[in-house]
């Protein structure tokens, strides 16, 4: 029960980094980071400010020791990993100590005073007034004030998040508790029979290509293209002035996208002009070129451009692999619903033959691979409360992950049944079961306590962050004060 009750625990509350009470040092990576308090935004007018003993300070230390205690190098990328958790949980805790003041709640000064005690305690664990006495009397205010802050901010932590004894904090309804049960003490693993869209073959994409050859003769095309339409007058009175020839023009107007240096269109198949021109009559403004003719000003989406016909088109030659693969990109960019349909349909062939002789035999007929999965529970998106679909060993089940047809149907075949044909992005599968068992679910609710505390609080900090009170200027911040 010791188990359960913590993680019932650790999901509730935000685990808060108590106050180090000291002054700690500063770390720089560059910059001018170390020359005073950096202000890197402001909540609700109140500075978010890095600067010594401040929380945000003395969070991102204790995240940096976290990462040194995982072994991981406190290099320029954890570094900025650590700085923007610090400032979030900065911007956090001002939100959280607003939200009790405005309650107007103070923590008891005997609650304080005993929360300090570990602070003034001797060797053997006991309060020692020599101890007290030594310390300083403004370290002791320092302890006081930062007590009373770490204080105040879990009043409010436990109050919306709840604490270790159940009290306060979101409930959730006994039925969700049986929900989540019920749910985790299924589960069952799958034979399968993978259909990859990727094997759609050749001939198909042959005949298509043959079908609609026009989409695939190449054009033989140079082009300027400019970012505003200015700029492409300039470079069209240039050229028809003949101050200057295409090429200089290319260099000294063009941006380049989209072509070589010398302005050559790198992508000059006709399906790719209909897509670079989607008026008609610039499109057949560029068909109509004849070799050597430049054309007036084009659009190209929110774009302009100059185009110049350098040599005649050359038709397609579908014997050739490297066509084919034009054909097969272009098939699955946008036809690809034709190419799942066909696989669905040999699939759907594959179906009707295994209910007849069995997964087995039809797959040995066909030459096709066999394969089981793991055991799973109906987990739709892979929650950490049930035991998730196997998608390292079974890297076609990537796409199940929140596919609801597929759960629908893996969870309602009958032992020696065949699946009619998912698809599941770049695959088809055929099903079979392989093992139902029943699975441990008496954790589920206390996981559900545990992961329902994280998200709540992952929600929490999400609103402040989208907070009109917050005032962000991390990144610019960062940039101008921690990197050389």
């Amino acid at each position: 029960m010791s188990v359960k009750r913590n993680l019932l625990f650790a999901g509730a509350v935000f685990i808060l980094v108590l106050a180090v009470v000291s002054f700690v040092f500063i770390p720089a990576w560059g910059g001018q980071a170390g020359q005073g308090a950096i202000t890197f935004g402001s909540w609700d007018g109140k500075p978010i400010e890095y600067v010594q003993d401040s929380f945000f300070v003395r969070q991102f230390q204790a995240i940096s020791s976290d990462y040194e205690r995982q072994g991981q190098e406190l290099n320029q990328f954890t570094y900025f990993q650590a700085m923007q958790t610090a400032f979030n949980s900065a911007a956090v805790r001002l939100a959280m100590l607003d939200a009790v003041a405005d309650a107007d709640y103070r923590v008891p000064q005997s609650v304080i005073d005993k929360a300090l005690l570990p602070f003034y305690q001797d060797e053997t664990g006991r309060y020692s007034s020599k101890r007290y006495n030594e310390t300083p009397e403004l370290q002791r205010a320092t302890n006081r004030a930062l007590m009373t802050e770490e204080l105040t901010a879990a009043r409010y932590a436990e109050d919306v998040f709840g604490n270790q004894g159940g009290l306060y904090g979101a409930k959730r309804s006994s039925k969700e508790n049986e929900l989540v049960t019920q749910m985790a003490s299924r589960s069952r693993s799958f034979h399968y029979v993978s259909f990859p869209v990727s094997a759609y073959p050749d001939s198909e994409v042959r005949a298509f290509g043959e079908a609609n050859a026009a989409l695939f003769v190449k054009h033989d095309l140079s082009m300027i293209i400019a970012d505003d339409e200015p700029t492409a007058k300039r470079a069209a009175a240039a050229i028809s002035k003949g101050d200057t020839g295409f090429a200089d023009a290319v260099t000294a107007y063009s941006t380049r996208s989209g072509t070589d240096a010398t302005g050559k269109l790198l992508a000059s198949y006709r399906n790719d002009l209909n897509a670079l021109f989607p008026e008609a009559k610039d499109l057949d403004a560029v068909l109509s070129l004849e070799r050597g003719k430049v054309s007036g000003i084009l659009k190209t989406g929110s774009r302009f451009a100059i185009v110049r016909c350098d040599g005649e088109p050359a038709q397609p030659d579908f014997s050739s692999p490297s066509t084919l693969a034009i054909v097969r990109a272009y098939l699955m960019k946008n036809e690809r619903g034709k190419v799942e349909d066909y696989v669905v349909s040999k699939a759907k062939e594959f179906v009707a033959k295994a209910r007849g002789t069995g997964l087995d035999a039809a797959a040995a007929a066909e030459g096709l691979k066999k394969s089981t999965t793991g055991a799973f529970a109906i987990n739709y998106g892979n929650s950490p409360l049930f035991a998730p679909l196997p998608v390292e060993t079974s890297a076609e089940l990537a796409d199940a992950v929140r596919n609801e047809d597929f759960f629908k149907t893996a969870f309602s075949i009958k032992s020696g049944e065949i699946s009619d044909p998912i698809l599941l992005g770049s695959n088809v599968m055929v099903l079979s079961l392989a093992e139902e068992k029943a699975a441990e679910s008496e954790m589920a609710p206390y996981l559900l306590s545990y992961y329902a505390g994280q998200w709540n609080q992952r929600s929490f900090t999400s609103a402040i962050m989208k907070s009109e009170k917050l005032e962000d200027k991390f990144m610019e911040t960062y940039l101008k004060n921690f990197l050389n």
